[in-house]
Formats: C-alpha cells, structure tokens, sequence
C-alpha cells in the first residue's frame, strides 16, 4: 500500500477524526491524504474525537454556495462552515462542513504541475484550519496559517 492510500490513524488505531465525504467523486488516495492532514492538524491543536463533512462540488454549485453564503457568486477552491455540535450518532463534535471546489482545484493544480490529489489535500487542510479557528485575512494570521500548512503538508511528504 502506498504513503498515500494508508488510512489517517493516531498510534491508537483511532482516528482523531472521522471525516464523511459527499457529493463529487474523488479518488481514495485523495481522500486518504486528505484526512491524514487532518489527523496531523487535529494532532497540533491537541484535539480528538472530532467529526467533518467535507462537501466536494464542482465550479456551478461551488459559485452557488459562494454567492449564498458570501456574497460572491465565483466559484471557489474551499468554504468552510463551522458547527462544533455534538454528534450523537459518532459520539463525536462535528468541527463543521468544507465545500471543496473540485474543478478549481484541477485548474489549479494543473497551473501549479501538481497532483490533482495534493491540490484537495490541501483544500480540505485549509478548510479544517479555518474550522479550527485560523484565518488568513490579515498578514500575520496569513502567514502563521500557511505556515502551518506547509508544515503538515510536508510532513506528508508534499511541497506547497
């Protein structure tokens, strides 16, 4: 089994997060990387026991969901909607939803020469941070959240 197809485990076996993927197919090794950046960025913030739905759109729905939810009717490479709600059926609390923009992210990742399957993982990264609570609005939040990003995403053995 490839680095990228294992499943995202703590050293307990359980996941710090289980994440439920809807709408557009994506590949498992998309996936998997993704919801091991996850377990990373969960693991630096101390936290476990967490639940994600991560939405995967294409660019109509995307500038849909964008111009509903933002004002700005474009499509986008990730939206972020935080809950933090227990969830009863998983025993979990839910860090909330990300819309992935899946055609955003073909375009980019071919504008970057980077697997499509990178490109996501780092989609559903950023998501989650913003979940979390980091943002990129100023400078210094920017640089502090990219920072971390190209820290799990090279612990992953990606290159942003």
């Amino acid at each position: 089994m490839s680095k990228a197809a294992r499943p995202a485990r703590t050293v307990s076996g359980r996941p710090r997060c289980h994440v439920e993927w809807s709408g557009l197919e994506v590949s498992v090794a998309a996936r998997s990387l993704a919801e091991r950046a996850v377990e990373l960025a969960l693991k630096r913030d101390k936290l476990r026991q967490r639940s994600l739905c991560v939405l995967v759109v294409d660019d109509a729905e995307s500038a849909k969901l964008h111009d509903t939810h933002f004002a700005d009717a474009t499509p986008t490479d990730v939206m972020s909607f935080p809950d933090g709600s227990p969830d009863p059926s998983l025993g979990l609390t839910r860090l909330g939803d990300l819309a992935i923009g899946l055609d955003v992210a073909r375009r980019v990742a071919a504008q970057r020469g980077r697997p499509i399957d990178e490109e996501l993982a780092l989609y559903v990264l950023h998501g989650t941070l913003h979940l979390l609570g980091y943002d990129d609005i100023d400078d210094s939040d920017r640089d502090e959240m990219w920072a971390l990003q190209r820290a799990v995403m090279g612990d992953l053995g990606v290159t942003i």
